[in-house]
């Protein structure tokens, strides 16, 4: 763009108008002169009566008179004068008489005074241009340098105009700051969830998608999601309010245990779900995070009186990894929580084959093991010492994969769990197992069955289950259900009505994985189970912890008061087995004993 100078036509407009007054007054004072003379001239010529026609000089003037010839009175005109500088004309009575006025000496006077007015307008117009040019150029520098530096608006000796840009600068600065200070807090709004005032799933996409995207292959960051399952149980139940509160101490206990962790942003991403983002490997997070998370909900869940407060699910972050698998794995880890006891948590690292297939892969592989009953039963027979005491053989169900492997059997029920197919699977198990129960030609044997938690939460479940069981008492007389301790301790009245459907039916059940603390006594006395089968956790410690010696003691003496029989599950040495014979345990369990093996082969062997 031209760069135009704001006094340039002002400064050309007055030295034009100056260098034209410098013209036009000295030629009209001569030709205010020559005026003068052409009175003098015509008032001479009415004095005078006759005229010769020769060249007479009046006045300092020239006048040729001639009869009634013009041509011979012109002469060459100083057109500068208008009509003086030309032949004049003068009627005298029948006598036309021509005269011409002496223009030179006008003319080198007009020269004489306007030729020097001229040069000093111009030398004065160009003066003043320069150092009105030169006093521009400055206060342009100083207005650029103004701008574009600030520490230059700082200066004490601005002229009024830089003083007003500066002014006009920070008025400026000021107002873009309130506006950005404005946008940021609308962006953080936008980004942000008004009931807990965490970040929305928009804010979580966006920070998924960096840690994701870190060019440094070597950085590692995880996902924690929790799920606040009973939030819909309790917007039914007590209104949606009830509901908000529920998920505000949710946020409240996730805080609580996240604060000590660097770099941890909580997002609510769903209704129900609030996951975290955090710098470091997985597994400590998972192992230090976890457990003092389920604590906090279980106490929350005490006091509330829930079934179960939330499920934690944990998996790795890596470069390079796209959004859908990580979220996918998550999901994954929190359906194996919900497949186990309440408020547990779960963690999934990278796995291929949970990566390769998606949702809608994974529902077509399992509705195919549902139709064409691709599940393997497994026994894993128990050693019984008590005299009297029928056989106890722990059946398990093995998932076949498409290329002749086992899909873990956690995956698999994370996956029920997911899909809402958890029922449809327990009760083709079921089947299955009664099935194999009836062909078998072994008597004298029981059959135990676990249950998983999904089971406790369908009353349709409890429907299906006592409308089999009673359709055959005989075969059910050989079942004993298994269900996890802790799943009873947090879910004791829907554990109750199962166990009450379990007894009215000739079955019986077993107390599994025993021996969490002093609060499994409380729950012996409560649920008197037919078993107690200790915690294979609390085996592997026994041979090394005299306390943990005591405390089984306790548990075999009190359980056999009761007429419970005592098994102790994940026996693997020699020295735990002698250990537990000298307790006068009923029975043993475990690798050191036997080995799961195909229900058809187990059959064969015995």
């Amino acid at each position: 763009m031209r760069e135009r100078h704001p006094f340039g036509q002002t400064i050309l407009l007055s030295g034009f108008l100056m260098l034209l007054l410098a013209i036009l007054i000295p030629w009209w004072a001569s030709y205010s002169s020559l005026q003068q003379q052409a009175t003098l001239v015509e008032r001479q010529l009415a004095q005078t009566s006759n005229l010769e026609p020769e060249t007479t000089t009046w006045a300092g003037t020239s006048m040729v008179d001639i009869a009634s010839d013009k041509s011979s009175a012109n002469h060459k005109s100083a057109w500068w004068f208008g009509r003086l500088g030309s032949t004049q004309q003068y009627t005298q009575g029948d006598t036309l008489r021509f005269y011409r006025l002496n223009t030179q000496v006008a003319s080198q006077q007009w020269l004489r005074i306007s030729l020097p007015l001229a040069a000093a307008s111009l030398l004065i117009f160009w003066a003043l241009y320069h150092r009105l040019r030169k006093t521009y150029l400055a206060e342009h520098r100083l207005l650029q340098r103004i701008i574009l530096d600030p520490a230059a608006r700082k200066a004490s000796n601005l002229t009024p105009t830089a003083g007003a840009i500066v002014n006009l600068h920070q008025d400026h600065d000021q107002q873009l700051n309130a506006i950005k200070q404005q946008l940021h807090a609308a962006q953080e709004q936008s980004f942000q969830d008004s009931l807990t005032m965490l970040g929305n799933r928009f804010a979580f996409r966006r920070d998924l998608a960096l840690r994701l995207n870190d060019d440094n292959q070597l950085a590692s960051a995880t996902l924690m999601i929790v799920r606040a399952n009973s939030l819909q149980d309790i917007n039914i139940q007590h209104g949606f309010q009830a509901g908000d509160q529920y998920l505000i101490d949710i946020v409240a206990i996730v805080r609580k245990v996240i604060q000590p962790e660097l770099d941890a942003h909580g997002y609510r991403i769903s209704g129900t779900d609030i996951a975290v983002l955090f710098k470091g490997q997985c597994e400590p997070l998972a192992n230090r995070l976890g457990a003092r998370l389920k604590q906090e909900l279980c106490h929350y869940q005490h006091i509330h009186e829930l079934s179960s407060a939330g499920y934690i699910g944990f998996t790795q972050l890596l470069s390079g990894q796209k959004a859908e698998q990580v979220l996918t794995r998550a999901d994954l880890a929190l359906a194996q929580a919900q497949s186990e006891e309440p408020n547990s948590w779960s963690m999934l690292l990278k796995q291929d084959e949970v990566d390769s297939m998606g949702e809608s892969q994974w529902r077509q592989r399992l509705q195919s093991m549902l139709d064409d009953n691709q599940v393997l039963l497994q026994v894993q027979p128990a050693q019984i010492y008590k005299a009297g005491m029928q056989g106890y053989n722990e059946i398990y169900t093995r998932f076949p994969n498409t290329s002749g492997g086992i899909y873990p059997a956690s995956t698999v029920f994370a996956m029920l769990q997911r899909l809402n197919m958890s029922m449809l699977f327990e009760q083709k198990i079921i089947e299955m197992i009664l099935q194999q129960v009836q062909q078998s030609p072994l008597t004298g044997q029981r059959w135990a069955i676990n249950l998983t938690p999904a089971s406790l939460q369908q009353n349709s479940f409890l429907i299906w289950l006592e409308r089999i069981l009673l359709r055959d008492r005989d075969i059910t007389s050989k079942l004993v259900f298994e269900l996890d301790e802790q799943v009873l301790q947090h879910q004791l009245d829907a554990s109750k009505r199962l166990l009450d459907v379990i007894r009215s039916a000739g079955a019986r059940y077993a107390v599994s994985r025993f021996g969490h603390g002093y609060g499994s006594f409380r729950l012996l006395k409560e649920v008197k189970p037919d078993y107690v089968k200790l915690d294979g956790q609390l085996v592997r410690q026994l041979d090394q912890d005299h306390t943990s010696q005591q405390f089984v003691r306790m548990i075999v003496d009190l359980a056999q008061r009761l007429g419970c029989n005592v098994i102790a599950e994940g026996v693997e040495t020699m020295q735990q087995k002698q250990l537990l014979e000298s307790m006068h345990i009923d029975g043993v369990q475990g690798y050191l004993i036997a080995k799961p093996i195909d229900f058809a082969q187990f059959q064969a062997l015995s």
